[in-house]
């Protein structure tokens, strides 16, 4: 074999073993991180290690997948299934510490995610994860972490689906806000009244769930800061940049929204 043939058959550890899409490690650090600060517990950093499995699981699963569903069978193949083994064995282990620490009282969010959750497979395995309904249904399911660690620490039903509510408005904000600057960047035309439209009903709600008592106040100044970003980011003054630096950008300031959304409930 020739050394140009061993480096293409070599599996590519890296590759497979991590995400190919940064803005999948946003969706879940935001809630993991939002719920532990806002109802910090043993069960619930289980839990948030247990949603870090099911994210590193994907991409190896739908790899393998793939691969075998054309009846072909590749050395990425079998490391692929290998690390799906090694990352279901990591979720599943921490799913059930946290199990066994807090009970079955977490149960309910993940119940009413796992719908949102199959919808999104479901386009993933037509090879449609890329859809705006994918990407909600995706992001929904993971931001169930948030209301699961309240539930775990103690809260009752309603603080822990308005915590959830709040981390699923930044999730569709910043999911509408990434589409429509990429297609700018690809010299498209992008639906900046949606983007707007979006964080402006984003922002209301935050308010509103402030006002009633039910939320703290600092998500609004992340809202705030994100609807800037928002109205800058598709303006014509934008300064175009790779589609990774976007990514981490918006990495950073979703782990602004987390930590301010997690310190309000602290300081209610």
């Amino acid at each position: 074999m020739t050394p140009a043939a061993a480096t293409r058959t070599r599996p590519a550890w890296v590759s497979l073993a991590l995400p190919a899409q940064h803005g999948g490690w946003g969706f879940w650090f935001e809630p993991a991180l939002a719920g532990l600060i806002a109802a910090p517990s043993a069960a619930g950093l289980w839990l948030a290690l247990a949603g870090l499995g099911a994210l590193l699981l994907h991409h190896p699963l739908m790899v393998a997948y793939k691969d075998l569903r054309r009846g072909r069978t590749f050395a990425r193949t079998r490391t692929a299934m290998l690390l799906a083994g090694i990352y279901a064995l990591i979720m599943l282990a921490a799913f059930w510490i946290a199990y066994t620490q807090a009970g079955e009282v977490f149960l309910p969010a993940l119940l009413i995610a796992l719908p949102f959750a199959l919808v999104y497979f479901w386009h993933d395995l037509r090879n449609d994860a890329r859809s705006v309904v994918a990407e909600v249904c995706g992001v929904i399911a993971f931001a169930a972490l948030a209301p699961a660690c309240g539930l775990a620490a103690g809260w009752s039903a309603l603080p822990a689906l308005v915590l959830w509510a709040l981390i699923i408005v930044r999730a569709i904000t910043s999911i509408l806000y990434i589409r429509e600057r990429l297609r700018l960047e690809k010299g498209k035309t992008a639906n900046r009244a949606l983007v707007h439209g979006a964080h402006v009903v984003g922002l209301l709600v935050i308010a509103g769930l402030a006002a009633a008592g039910i939320a703290p106040w600092l998500p609004l100044i992340a809202g705030a800061l994100l609807a800037v970003r928002a109205l800058l980011g598709l303006s014509e003054r934008r300064r175009s940049v790779p589609p990774k630096i976007l990514g981490f950008r918006e990495i950073a300031y979703g782990t602004i929204f987390a930590l301010l959304t997690g310190i309000g409930y602290r300081m209610m």
